[in-house]
């Protein structure tokens, strides 16, 4: 599975269309060029690759929702998703009602946040909000994920 990260700032063209960067498309062979745009949890848009989307459509899509929970799951990540296929200039064009879920606005800025599997893409205001909103939960999660750590050698002895 490919691992995409990294950052960076790009302007979406007067048709709401983003050339997607190198780092991304690169990375896929040219006849398997086909990724799906979906809404995120926090006002972003997420771009996933084939195998990604793939791996999210199995996970929530393994039953019928049972939860109010998964049914709104549902509605966000495969009601609200396009698949989109960049053309010649490695150009994809964001729906406008996903344009507007995510507060993008044609010939304006986006922010692309890559984070493993997915790219982010952002618009900058709601980036900068959402990032200014970290809690303490980040913390504790990351401590999770990557497990606790003791130094090798004891400082001060």
């Amino acid at each position: 599975m490919t691992t995409y990260f990294g950052t960076s700032d790009h302007t979406l063209d007067e048709k709401g269309r983003l050339i997607l960067p190198g780092r991304i498309v690169d990375k896929v062979a040219r006849e398997e060029w086909g990724w799906y745009l979906s809404a995120g949890l926090d006002r972003c848009l997420l771009l996933h690759d084939a195998d990604g989307w793939a791996e999210l459509t199995k996970r929530l899509g393994q039953s019928v929702p049972g939860s109010r929970a998964h049914r709104a799951l549902c509605r966000r990540f495969l009601g609200h998703s396009e698949k989109v296929v960049p053309d010649n200039t490695k150009r994809i064009r964001i729906p406008d009602a996903l344009m507007q879920y995510a507060g993008l606005e044609a010939s304006k800025g986006v922010v692309l946040v890559s984070t493993g599997k997915v790219t982010e893409i952002w618009a900058p205001g709601n980036l900068s909000t959402s990032l200014a909103e970290a809690t303490v939960d980040e913390e504790t999660l990351f401590a999770e994920l990557i497990g606790t750590s003791k130094p090798s050698v004891s400082l001060g002895t």
